[in-house]
């Protein structure tokens, strides 16, 4: 399981017919709304040759929302590893709840004193119990990790958009 740490949701701009594939993403035409999206989606979708799509006859088409700012920016962490850094920003629930959101500008002042004050990571070595293998955690990795929280925070600020992360 993981956290992912991005935008907050708001409203598609437009919709695509699309695999995951990036350059099919690009080549699909968008429509307006998700009424018209679905009126022009595939009668045989598994029969559909999507252009620009890297596994013709194994990639299914479906409907995509596309966010107004383009590609939304995004840091997926590990559960064990996202508690440790929701610790770090003074932002871990109770319960160890993973899900969250906060105004972008409070996100970035966490981070900036997360980085200012935690120690240095020295890292978690590497785990291995029969089947159970916790692939540990290299040095310097919350530092890093919380550099690209907050290059996020700052993408979510200047888009006027808080942080959310689930």
């Amino acid at each position: 399981m993981s956290v992912t740490f991005t935008a907050a949701h708001i409203p598609s701009s437009a919709f695509i017919i699309s695999c995951c594939c990036p350059a099919a993403k690009a080549a699909a035409s968008p429509h307006a709304t998700y009424d018209a999206a679905r009126a022009a989606y595939p009668d045989e979708p598994f029969l559909a040759e999507l252009p620009g799509c890297e596994y013709p006859g194994r990639c299914h088409p479906f409907i995509i929302g596309l966010d107004p700012a383009g590609d939304v920016p995004e840091v997926n962490l590990a559960n064990s590893n996202a508690r440790r850094v929701l610790d770090a920003l003074g932002l871990a629930g109770e319960l160890g709840d993973l899900a969250g959101s906060t105004a972008a500008e409070d996100f970035l002042g966490r981070c900036l004193i997360a980085l200012a004050l935690e120690p240095a990571d020295e890292g978690v070595p590497p785990v291995q119990d029969g089947s159970f293998v916790d692939c540990g955690r290299p040095v310097g990795y919350l530092q890093a990790r919380l550099s690209e929280l907050h290059a996020l925070a700052a993408w979510c600020a200047a888009q006027g958009r808080s942080v959310s992360w689930a």
